[in-house]
């Protein structure tokens, strides 16, 4: 998003910001006539935009590698218009493959990563152009869609025609191809719905927890403000249709829900519901007001929370498992690791992986030390916590081939024992940032 020419230009990823949260958006019109100063990008995410611009390069580096010829459109010192008039250039003369192509029909903007010829004839001569972004993850997800039919719709405006595909070279290296078609309607309908809300924004937007605030640059500043206010999206596990109830019913703070009344009613919540909300809020407000922490044991109920404890054996085994997400072709899981307790002692196993085949040794390994272990203690458990360690053995045993006849037996006997249940059913906490 940016002012060019006294005029609001809007990119592909606004639009994806526009789709996660409005609320984004407002803030994002908000700062171009009044800019605020935001916290730096923390390590982790410096490390995925690290990533992305090494994987970029390196699919650059195999068409040059293949011969392929490139032109590459210069970004910096260079100012948009200079930018579009070398890529329209690009187009028109018809080389294979354009780097980093800017593209303008205003009121969008856009900056493919490559456009690749294609052998349909355009307006441009016996060619015309595809788009391919590069994409770390494994697979291609929908604001990758919404950002490739945003660049297609681009380069139609320039060509005459709109391209056939579009692609997403991943992570592992695999590419996929998508056709525009089957997109670019609910692109048009998206694009119209943020021309609509940019030319004519709310007065007043109010920010709600969504699932785009784990990539939002807005986050740190929303959560600031819910702590000053008290909001009800700070209570742990509430969905965004149960503070609408609670609002409507005159409750728009996490004390103000903390003091209803036990056996209260709100409609649209049922009273379960609505009493668990009011615990939460309870400890949330206890910490608040005196800086300790809370913890409340819930009722046992029958296959949930501590109730889903076997009896402690011997033999148990506390299992954990470490991936690195950012590795060539995909992710690697380089750590599976053991804790058992033989005479009184614990013992720490470990089996390490740095790369794709030392990956298939490890994790054989692993599942063998499991299965021996429960061989000669046929009333242990492996404890893990979450669910990654049991979708991670899943993945490895389908990817690699291995080990399925092993792990079968594992799930059908519930050896698997996930810790993170029984603490998310049998306790609650104090701490929203630490929910459990």
């Amino acid at each position: 998003m940016q002012i060019l020419d006294g005029r609001l230009l809007l990119s592909a990823t606004d639009l994806v910001n526009f789709l996660g949260c409005r609320h984004a958006t407002y803030l994002d019109l908000r700062d171009l006539t009044d800019p605020v100063e935001l916290p730096e990008r923390d390590a982790a995410t410096v490390l995925i935009f690290e990533k992305g611009i090494e994987h970029e390069k390196r699919y650059l580096a195999s068409l040059k590698a293949r011969d392929v010829s490139v032109v590459e459109v210069p970004g910096e010192g260079f100012d948009l218009p200079e930018r579009t008039a070398q890529t329209r250039e690009a187009m028109r003369a018809g080389a294979e493959v354009i780097y980093q192509a800017a593209l303008v029909v205003p009121p969008w903007l856009g900056y493919a990563d490559f456009l690749e010829r294609a052998a349909e004839a355009s307006t441009l001569g016996f060619w015309s152009y595809e788009a391919l972004d590069t994409k770390l993850p494994r697979r291609a997800k929908p604001e990758h869609v919404i950002q490739l039919t945003s660049y297609s719709r681009l380069i139609g405006s320039e060509q005459g025609c709109t391209p056939a595909q579009m692609h997403v070279q991943l992570g592992n290296n695999e590419r996929v191809s998508l056709r525009v078609a089957d997109f670019i309607h609910y692109h048009s309908i998206a694009q119209r719905r943020l021309e609509a809300f940019a030319q004519q924004p709310p007065e007043i937007s109010t920010a709600e927890r969504c699932n785009h605030c784990r990539i939002c640059r807005w986050s740190s500043r929303c959560e600031a403000g819910w702590a000053v206010a008290d909001h009800l999206t700070r209570v742990a596990h509430i969905t965004r249709h149960q503070i609408r109830r609670l609002w409507e019913g005159g409750i728009s703070t996490v004390r103000a829900l903390a003091a209803l009344p036990a056996g209260s009613r709100v409609p649209g919540i049922q009273p379960d519901t609505l009493d668990r909300l009011r615990h939460q809020a309870t400890l949330q407000t206890a910490k608040r007001d005196t800086n300790g922490n809370y913890v409340e044991t819930l009722p046992v109920v029958a296959g949930k929370g501590f109730a889903r404890l076997p009896h402690s054996d011997a033999g148990d085994i506390f299992f954990d498992m470490e991936g690195a997400k950012f590795v060539e072709n995909g992710s690697l899981e380089y750590l599976f690791g053991f804790i058992t307790v033989d005479d009184g002692e614990p013992r720490f196993t470990a089996y390490w992986a740095h790369d794709r085949e030392a990956e298939k040794r490890a994790f054989e390994a692993a599942m063998d030390f499991i299965a021996t272990r429960l061989e000669a203690h046929p009333g242990a458990f492996v404890y893990h916590y979450a669910n990654y360690e049991e979708s991670a053995l899943k993945r490895l045993a389908m990817v690699h081939g291995t080990r399925e006849a092993q792990l079968d037996d594992l799930l059908r006997r519930r050896r698997l024992v996930d810790l993170y249940k029984v603490v998310h059913e049998g306790v609650r906490i104090s701490d929203p940032r630490h929910v459990v």
